[in-house]
């Protein structure tokens, strides 16, 4: 397509205001996951620093550990994670970053399966 021919309406929005929409759409969802989890969930991802991201193709939850502790506690609760994430997208990622010096990240991907119609 030329977009020389294009209204200035029509052409795509301008990256600024692409990062502007995405930053507020990556905290609503990021409010509304924290809200949706249970007690003891909330309190696993308030020890530490997490977000979620809409970057990409699939929904993605970030978890920062400060500790040896906080990591192995967010690995237990993964499942209970994951299942927290799903009711937002079909695919959803979730990054764990463990404390400085102990390690890689890991990364877990899930997807719901299709429905047959």
């Amino acid at each position: 397509m030329n977009n020389f021919y294009c209204r200035p309406e029509d052409l795509p929005p301008r990256t600024p205001v692409n990062d502007s929409l995405q930053r507020n759409l990556d905290q609503a969802v990021t409010r509304h996951f924290y809200a949706t989890c249970d007690h003891l969930t909330q309190q696993v991802l308030s020890r530490g620093g997490w977000y979620v991201t809409t970057c990409g193709t699939a929904l993605t939850l970030v978890i920062i550990c400060e500790t040896r502790r906080h990591n192995w506690d967010v690995l237990k609760y993964m499942s209970s994670l994951a299942k927290y994430l799903k009711e937002f997208a079909p695919k959803t990622n979730i990054r764990i970053y463990p404390p400085p010096g102990d390690g890689t990240p890991l990364e877990m991907r899930f997807q719901l399966p299709m429905m047959s119609r």
